[in-house]
């Protein structure tokens, strides 16, 4: 992680989509080690802690668990994705070649979602002029 990965915000937790509820228990007997752009930063030790904590009552609905389960494996860097280089074997051209031709696959499904989300936002604004 970078140089700010010690340290996270309310802001981090909630693209793991835990409610403001669950977030405020999370940080609410936590100390900010400082404050950047306005928000609060903590420790991702103390955050951890919290978590677990959190986790070990049995009260916390399911979908809940599960979210607080999503951030402590992430926030404890234990993600099953294991990192693998498939071009090691490789020379710099072929290399090179390889990956041109994975960014021309990928620009290609970026057109196609990027075509079907126009389509869908489309019917979406005919639907919302319709009412």
């Amino acid at each position: 992680m970078g140089s700010n990965a010690e340290r996270l915000t309310k802001l981090h937790l909630q693209v793991f989509g835990l409610s403001d509820y669950i977030i405020k228990q999370i940080f609410k007997n936590l100390d900010a080690v400082s404050t950047k752009a306005g928000l609060k930063e903590y420790a991702i030790p103390d955050v951890i802690t919290s978590v677990e904590v959190r986790l070990a009552n049995p009260k916390i609905q399911a979908e809940s668990r599960m979210k607080l389960q999503k951030v402590l494996t992430f926030l404890k860097e234990e993600s099953n994705v294991i990192s693998v280089d498939f071009l090691k074997g490789l020379s710099p051209d072929k290399k090179i070649e390889v990956l041109r031709s994975r960014i021309q696959e990928l620009e290609s499904e970026e057109q196609v979602m990027n075509d079907e989300t126009s389509q869908i936002l489309t019917q979406a604004r005919k639907m919302v002029a319709g009412k």
